[in-house]
C-alpha cells in the first residue's frame, strides 16, 4: 500500500492510491507526481517472521508463529504433541498442564483475512483508514513517541481513534479465537490442562484468562519493594497490574487456582534476601495469587562454572548462603497456597477500569509493563479497597452486560457485588449503559468517580449512540433514591480517600483497621462457613503494631 496525502487536512481524506506507479520489474521503484504544496507519503511494509523467540534454547530459536492464524497455531501445536506422544504416549498420564509464557510479540497486528473479518464484524471497511491506524512501533510493540503523517482536525482525529479502537477489538477477537481457544482445545484433546499468561498487547487483560484452566500472572522483585510505596503508580509493588485482572477473571470464571510467575528478578538476582522474597510473595497473595511458581530456579549442571545457569530470577541455589533456610519460606508458601486454593475470595465491590478511555487517549498498553495509564490512580484503586479492609474484583463491560441484577446486587456466575465503581470513565458501550440502568433499578450502588460517561466508542452511528449514552447516564444521576452518585477524584492519598468513600456509602469492610497504613493490606476468604483473613505488612523496616487490627467483621 502506498498513498499520498496532504500534510494538513480539516476533513478526512483517504489519499491518492499510488500502487499503479510501481514498475513491473519486481516492484523495486515507485514513480509519483507530487503536486505543489506539502504532502505526506504513507507506505506499508509487511514483515513476516519479524519477531524471534527471545533467548531461545538450542532448537527452539527462530521466528514466532502468527498467532492470528488458526492453521499456523494448530500446525505448531500438533507438531509438539505428535513428538511428545510418540515418546511417552498419552500426555495426560505424565503432564499436568502445558504452559504458554509471556506474550511478547513486538507489535504483531496482521493476518491476510483481517480486512475481510473487520468489515464482516464491524460493518464498514478498514482499508480507507489503514494508514492511520497502523503505527510505527519499537521495542515490545510500543508505539514510537514521534509525530508523523497528516495532521487532521480534532473532529477527524476523533473518528480515526474510534476506527483504531475497532481495529484493536478485532485483533483481540481473532487472537482469542485463533490462538487462545485453539491452545485450550489442543490441551484438552491431549488430556492436559491449559496454563497461560494471557495478557499483553492484543488481549483483553481480564477476559482472555477466563477460559484458561490455570490462568497465570506475574510478580517481580525490584529494589524498591518493601522500601517505597508511593500513593499512585507501580513503584514499590512486586505484583504487576495484570495480577488483579487475571485473579478477577479467574474467580468470575469459577477457577480455583490463580498461578503466578513469582519473584522474577533482573535487578538484584544475587542481592535478594529471603525477607525480600517473602514481602514480594505476600504482596502477590494479596493480589489474588494462590499458586506461586518461582522464576529462576534453574536446573544447572554441577560442571557449570559459578554461579551456574541463571536468568530472570533470584538465585535459588544450594550455593546461596541462605539456602539452608529456604525450606522455611517454601513451607510457609505451601501452607498459604493450600489454604487459599481451597477458599473463596470475598468481594462485594466491583471496579470497571476505564480501559476504553485508556486505549482511546493513550493507546493500548503492554501488560505487565504499561508505559501510560489513565487516570493516574488506575493501578491503585483496588489496593486502597483492600487496605481499608474491603474486597473487590475487576469486571469488564461484557461481564456487566451478561450479569443479572436483583435485590441490589450485580450477579455473575456466583460472584455478587452491591457497589460498582467507575473511575474517570467517559466512554461506555450503549449496551453497558443500559445494563447500568438495570443495576440501579434493582437497587445497586453506582459511583461515577471524577467524571460521568457521556459518549460511546462506536464508529457506526456514533453520534446517535453518544446521545443515548449521555441521556441514560444523566437520567441515572438524577434519580431521587440516591444510589447513583458522583464522587470527586482523589486529591489526597488514595487510601484515605477511599476510606471516606467507604463510610459515605455505608460499605462494611471485612476487616476493620483502627488505623490504615500503606504497607498494611489484607484479603478475606471463606472456607465453608468459616472466614480466613490473610493480613500482611510488606515493609522491610516499618513496624505496624497489632493494635492496628481492631475488629474483624463480616461484610454484608
Amino acid at each position: 500500500m502506498a498513498r499520498l496525502l496532504p500534510k494538513n487536512s480539516n476533513e478526512f481524506v483517504e489519499g491518492k492510491d499510488l500502487m499503479n506507479g510501481l514498475n513491473n520489474k519486481g516492484f523495486e521503484e515507485l514513480s509519483i507526481h507530487v503536486p505543489e504544496g506539502s504532502y505526506v507519503l504513507y507506505y506499508v511494509v509487511k514483515l513476516t517472521g519479524y519477531m524471534a523467540v527471545i533467548n531461545g534454547a538450542p532448537g527452539a530459536a527462530g521466528p514466532v508463529l502468527n498467532h492470528y492464524s488458526k492453521v499456523a497455531t494448530e500446525g505448531y501445536l500438533n507438531r509438539i504433541s505428535n513428538f511428545i506422544t510418540g515418546k511417552i504416549g498419552n500426555m495426560g498420564d505424565h503432564i499436568r498442564a502445558m504452559f504458554c509464557d509471556s506474550m511478547e510479540l513486538e507489535g504483531a497486528n496482521w493476518n491476510d483475512d483481517l480486512p475481510n473479518e473487520f468489515e464482516k464484524r464491524r460493518g464498514y471497511s478498514l482499508l480507507p483508514y489503514l494508514p492511520f491506524v497502523l503505527k510505527k512501533v519499537g521495542h515490545m510493540g510500543n508505539p514510537l513517541n514521534e509525530e508523523y503523517g497528516t495532521t487532521f482536525s480534532e473532529e477527524v482525529t476523533e473518528i480515526i481513534k474510534r476506527v483504531d479502537l475497532d481495529f484493536y477489538y478485532i485483533r483481540i477477537e481473532l487472537f482469542k479465537e485463533r490462538f487462545i481457544d485453539t491452545f485450550n482445545d489442543w490441551c484438552h484433546n491431549n488430556n492436559v490442562k491449559s496454563r497461560m499468561q494471557a495478557y499483553g498487547r492484543g488481549m483483553h487483560p481480564l477476559e482472555a484468562s477466563m477460559e484458561i484452566d490455570i490462568p497465570e500472572c506475574e510478580t517481580w522483585l525490584f529494589k524498591d519493594v518493601g522500601r517505597e510505596y508511593p500513593d499512585t503508580g507501580l513503584a514499590g509493588r512486586g505484583p504487576r497490574m495484570c495480577n488483579k485482572y487475571v485473579s478477577s477473571g479467574a474467580v468470575l470464571a469459577g477457577k480455583k487456582i490463580v498461578s503466578c510467575e513469582e519473584i522474577t528478578n533482573t535487578a538484584m538476582a544475587f542481592m535478594a534476601t529471603l525477607e525480600n522474597i517473602k514481602i514480594a510473595g505476600d504482596q502477590s497473595n494479596i493480589s489474588g495469587v494462590n499458586h506461586s511458581i518461582l522464576h529462576g530456579f534453574n536446573y544447572s549442571p554441577p560442571e557449570a562454572e559459578f554461579p551456574g545457569w541463571i536468568r530472570y530470577g533470584a538465585y535459588f541455589n544450594e550455593r546461596n548462603t541462605w539456602w539452608p533456610h529456604f525450606r522455611k519460606w517454601a513451607d510457609y508458601k505451601a501452607r498459604i497456597s493450600y489454604l487459599l486454593q481451597n477458599a473463596t475470595p470475598q468481594a462485594n465491590v466491583a471496579i470497571l477500569q476505564p480501559l476504553t478511555d485508556l486505549w482511546l487517549k493513550k493507546g493500548p498498553q503492554r501488560d505487565p509493563f504499561p508505559q501510560k495509564w489513565y487516570p493516574d490512580y488506575q493501578n491503585n484503586l483496588w489496593e486502597a479497597i483492600h487496605q481499608n479492609g474491603g474486597g473487590c474484583d475487576y469486571v469488564s463491560e461484557n461481564i456487566i452486560k451478561n450479569s443479572t441484577f436483583k435485590k441490589g446486587r450485580m450477579v455473575y456466575n456466583g460472584r455478587s457485588y452491591h457497589t460498582l465503581l467507575l473511575p474517570e470513565i467517559e466512554t461506555l458501550d450503549l449496551e453497558t449503559t443500559q445494563s447500568l440502568a438495570a443495576f440501579a433499578k434493582a437497587g445497586g450502588k453506582i459511583v461515577f468517580i471524577g467524571k460521568r460517561p457521556f459518549k460511546s466508542p462506536s464508529y457506526k452511528n456514533g453520534e446517535d449512540r453518544d446521545a443515548m449514552v449521555e441521556k441514560i447516564i444523566n437520567d441515572l444521576v438524577s434519580r431521587p433514591n440516591g444510589n447513583v452518585i458522583e464522587y470527586p477524584s482523589p486529591r489526597e492519598g488514595v487510601i484515605d480517600w477511599y476510606g471516606k468513600l467507604q463510610v459515605k456509602l455505608g460499605i462494611k469492610p471485612y476487616v476493620r483497621f483502627d488505623k490504615t497504613h500503606k504497607f498494611l493490606s489484607q484479603s478475606n476468604y471463606q472456607i465453608g462457613k468459616n472466614s480466613l483473613f490473610f493480613i500482611a505488612n510488606t515493609s522491610l523496616s516499618v513496624s505496624i503494631r497489632r493494635t492496628h487490627l481492631l475488629i474483624l467483621v463480616m461484610a454484608s
